[in-house]
This record gives C-alpha cells, sequence and structure tokens, in this order.
C-alpha cells in the first residue's frame, strides 16, 4: 500500500506539480491530525485517574 501511494506520488509530481502538491499538504495534514490524536489519547490515559490530576472545569450553565 505504502509503496503503491509513494510510486503514485512520484509519478504525480512529474506530471502535475499542482495536484502533487495538494496531496502532499493532505497528507501532511492527515499524519499530523493522527499525532495529536495520538497524543491526546495517551496524556488523557497517562493523566487518569492519578491524585492531582487537573480535571476539566465546566462552569455552570454552560
Amino acid at each position: 500500500m505504502l509503496a503503491w501511494f509513494i510510486q503514485w506520488t512520484t509519478q504525480l509530481n512529474q506530471t502535475d506539480h499542482v495536484a502533487f502538491a495538494a496531496v502532499t499538504v493532505l497528507t501532511m495534514a492527515t499524519i499530523g491530525v493522527g499525532i495529536a490524536v495520538v497524543a491526546e489519547v495517551l496524556l488523557k490515559r497517562l493523566s487518569a485517574g492519578k491524585p492531582g490530576a487537573p480535571q476539566p472545569h465546566h462552569p455552570p450553565g454552560h
């Protein structure tokens, strides 16, 4: 799967630079979101249940 994607993007770079740029931006954004989600889940699991861990504050009426 990854090899196919690399080959496809390489060919796209040679044929259509604008489409290659769009694919690159979307790929990097997707990777960034994935890293952020993994970090968020890991940090929540590491701090869950620990005494003194910050708890979310929800003001009354919200």
